[in-house]
């Protein structure tokens, strides 16, 4: 098994640095997992790779990046436009899901919650010694603080 990108990143850069790094490597997987669906046709085990991934390069938990999209939402209950914006994120998602397209489509879907990922990343590196829990805080304050935002390209 490899170890979690956090682990091999040069200790010079900043925490953005570092957070920008790690999803490099996230999306290069991605990217090649996405070509051997297409090359095979078989686009099914793009849901599981996608976890593995986060787990394997980012050392997250399954699951996390829900936690995020919760938070995100939860901290823009006031911002209509983000959270129409997230709603359109969902409502493509169910489209493609009842059109039996969402494998091909799936890498697009995740994509757009990055930033959450790398902010999430990037507080981690900067206070490494919090817990999960109280980098979700941190994660919390930061989503309005900083003005993260969920776009759907």
């Amino acid at each position: 098994m490899r170890q979690p990108i956090t682990e091999m990143i040069m200790p010079s850069q900043n925490p953005l640095e570092k957070a920008q790094a790690a999803m490099k490597k996230v999306n290069e997987r991605r990217t090649e997992i996405q070509q051997t669906a297409e090359e095979t046709g078989d686009f099914s085990t793009l849901f599981t790779a996608s976890e593995e991934i986060f787990k394997e390069e980012l050392g997250l938990r399954k699951g996390l990046w829900v936690d995020l999209v919760d938070i995100y939402r939860q901290e823009n209950l006031e911002n209509t436009e983000r959270l129409e914006g997230l709603e359109n994120l969902e409502n493509a998602f169910v489209e493609k899901l009842q059109d039996d397209t969402l494998g091909t489509f799936y890498f697009t879907y995740i994509r757009s919650f990055d930033e959450l990922i790398l902010e999430y990343l990037r507080l981690s590196f900067e206070f490494p010694e919090k817990s999960e829990a109280e980098l979700l805080t941190l994660f919390r304050a930061s989503v309005t603080d900083r003005e993260i935002v969920v776009i759907f390209p």
